[in-house]
């Protein structure tokens, strides 16, 4: 029995070897994982354990704002990469479905059987489909899950903000308040001159007396020469005023508003910041004052932004290039009371950064929010009253008022009104708020008015009897009214973009951070999804710039045509007319389809809704496709051509033009019909 089973053994052997081999035969391969494939699937692992992970710590009650931020700068790349890598793999299906149906499908049962390589390679097309459009569900599925979270922080955000913002303490008319800060003043003086005292033993520690000293000197003659150098420039490139009793145009008025309002805001922040990088580059700076600086900072690009703005747009003692229609009066007491409120605000920041870094009682940091709200309010009343005394002067006298608009000063009386009532109910952050709001807002908006006034100036003067309208129009090859245009068209474009702008900033302070909002900008230039199609920004933009692209090159194919290659051919003067009509008519259909491809639009679907409208059109479009079929017609059969003679309902003249939309006649009286 032992012989037949060692058979049997031997049999069995040879048989597992040659299935073996056959299976190992290149036509009968187990199609293998794609490493591309395989690496995106461990991703999507790693990518639901920080998404995991985020929620968990969104979860967690009490979360300040700079636990949200840290949050948001940990979720933002997740779903950056997220985004990248579907981008990635969405072609890669796309070519894999083509190559199977380049395949096509298995033979039917009863067919001649087709090669084991074909069979092995449609497998291997199948496998890879599914695996990646599984890989891609899931990142799509990864995507909505991080937009989700990326909701519930900005909710969170503007939960905290408002919970803040109407957080009740003490109102100003409380004494507690004022002993309270009274008390805390006096311990955070001292807390002061521990932070300055630590800070000297630190850097001494860090260098040596001499060497200190030579440092600070070399930071302050760095702070002089920068701060010099900007005066240098402002008055190197200033204009001078104009003859007594003339002023700017309106264009250079907006140029030099532009020009001096940016030398007077970077001139002191750029001479701080260098300062202080020199003093970085030695190591001298404690942890503890970071804040500290950091609040100095924010203090003088706040002072230093707020006042070029005020100076560009109202232009104290400078009449010949003030923008708005204010008298010297009006322009030097709103620059006077604005600049007061800056610094009022300015001084606020930098105490509140000194607070935080010394840890300061409660009472006191309210007490400050107080001060502040109460000084602007203060200012902003006293203007409208000195400016609303002018007016009656001014009406007296016989003069046009220039103190504004009415309703914006009834607009500024109720929040004024606000403010009060928030400082005496107590809602001292909400007042604080609303007076930081005001200043802000207006250094925006002010900023926005120069840049709109400059924009106008430049783009509403390309008129043809302008000398640099004309030379940019020699430069650029292009037609007067042409450049019109173009110039309008470029200013409604740059007039959107500051609105954007300034919205953007001036949202970054109202429970809405700037990461938020760009958030939302940028996960609406994701694309929006129709059907099967995804339509993003930058596949509009690339398809409008392609479809000008192509209408342009069909033109200037149908121009060479036109002047250089139909009249070498003999052929007459009107069918060389029609052929050039149709090659334009050709390329630019050609065109648009590219435009469309490349948006993502299915060519067969727009045929099948023009199918669908082609009733609709039948009846409300009826005339146009008349006139179109009979301009067809007309360029094919040639019934008439360019140069007879016609009289069409009276109007006798010569035919100049045929096109598919019109035919051009001019009568013997040399009119247009």
């Amino acid at each position: 029995m032992s012989r037949p089973i060692a058979r049997a053994a031997i049999l069995a052997g040879f048989l597992i070897a040659v299935l073996v081999a056959g299976l190992s035969a290149p036509g009968f391969a187990a199609p293998a994982s794609d490493p591309a494939v395989q690496a995106a699937r461990e991703k999507v692992d790693a990518t639901r354990s920080s998404l995991d992970s985020i929620e968990g710590a969104l979860s967690v009650e009490g979360l300040r704002a700079d636990d949200l931020d840290e949050l948001r700068n940990r979720l933002d790349p997740v779903r950056r990469d997220l985004g990248a890598r579907t981008d990635a793999l969405v072609p890669r299906l796309a070519n894999a479905k083509t190559r199977a149906q380049e395949l096509g499908e298995p033979p039917a049962a009863g067919a001649p059987p087709e090669d084991p390589s074909v069979t092995a390679d449609r497998e291997s097309m199948q496998s890879l489909i599914a695996e990646l459009d599984a890989v891609i569900k899931q990142n799509r599925a990864l995507l909505v899950r991080a937009d989700q979270l990326s909701d519930r922080l900005s909710s969170r955000r503007r939960s905290l903000f408002t919970g803040q913002l109407f957080d009740r303490s003490m109102s100003i008319l409380d004494p507690s308040l004022w002993t309270g800060a009274a008390s805390g003043l006096g311990g955070e003086g001292r807390s002061l001159r521990f932070l300055a005292n630590d800070w000297l033993a630190f850097a001494l520690q860090r260098q040596g007396g001499p060497v200190l000293a030579a440092i600070t000197a070399g930071a302050l003659a760095i702070f002089g020469l920068v701060f010099a150098g900007g005066l240098f420039l402002r008055r190197k490139f200033a204009c001078p005023p104009p003859a007594e009793g003339t002023s700017y145009s309106r264009l250079r008025s907006a140029r030099e508003a532009v020009k001096m309002g940016v030398f007077n805001a970077l001139t002191t922040p750029v001479a701080v910041i260098a300062a202080f990088a020199f003093l970085a580059g030695f190591d001298i700076t404690p942890p503890r004052a970071a804040d500290v600086i950091h609040g100095l900072l924010v203090a003088v690009f706040i002072q230093s932004i707020g006042l070029a703005v005020s100076r560009a747009v109202l232009a104290p003692g400078q009449a010949w290039r003030r923008l708005p229609p204010l008298s010297d009066y009006s322009a030097s007491l709103g620059y006077r009371y604005f600049s007061w409120m800056v610094w009022t605000l300015s001084i606020a920041a930098f105490l509140n950064s000194i607070h935080r870094a010394l840890f300061a009682p409660v009472a006191l940091t309210v007490a400050t929010s107080a001060v502040m709200a109460l000084l602007i309010g203060l200012f902003i009343s006293r203007l409208l009253v000195v400016l609303a005394r002018e007016g009656d002067e001014e009406t007296a006298a016989g003069e046009a008022q220039t103190g504004g608009v009415p309703w914006v000063r009834f607009l500024m009386w109720l929040v004024l009104a606000g403010l009060a009532g928030a400082l005496v109910a107590g809602y001292i952050g909400l007042a604080a708020f609303a007076a930081a709001r005001i200043v802000v807002a207006t250094t925006v908006i002010a900023g926005l008015y120069v840049l709109n006034a400059l924009i106008e100036a430049f783009f509403g003067s390309l008129t043809p009897e302008a000398t640099h309208a004309r030379q940019i129009s020699r430069t650029l090859g292009l037609r007067q009214e042409r450049l019109d245009l173009l110039g309008t068209l470029i200013a409604a474009l740059l007039k959107l973009m500051l609105l954007a702008i300034g919205l953007l900033v001036i949202a970054g302070s109202w429970g809405t951070s700037t990461a938020d909002v760009m958030d939302t900008i940028e996960r609406a230039s994701f694309g929006v999804r129709i059907g099967a199609t995804t339509i993003t920004l930058s596949n509009v933009i690339y398809a409008v710039a392609l479809l000008m692209s192509g209408i342009f090159i069909a033109r200037t194919i149908q121009r060479w045509v036109s002047t250089k290659f139909l009249p070498r051919t003999g052929l007459e003067p009107s069918l060389q007319s029609s052929i050039a009509t149709i090659v334009g008519y050709i390329g630019t259909i050609v065109a648009l389809m590219v435009a469309m491809g490349e948006i993502g639009l299915n060519l067969e679907n727009i045929a099948l809704v023009a199918g669908a409208l082609s009733v609709g059109i039948g009846f409300g479009l009826q005339s146009i496709v008349s006139n179109f079929v009979s301009g067809l017609i007309l360029l094919a059969e040639r019934p008439i051509r360019v140069g007879d003679t016609i009289n069409v309902k009276g109007e006798e003249g010569y035919v100049r033009r045929i096109s598919v939309r019109s035919t051009e006649i001019e009568t013997f009286e040399r009119a247009t019909v």
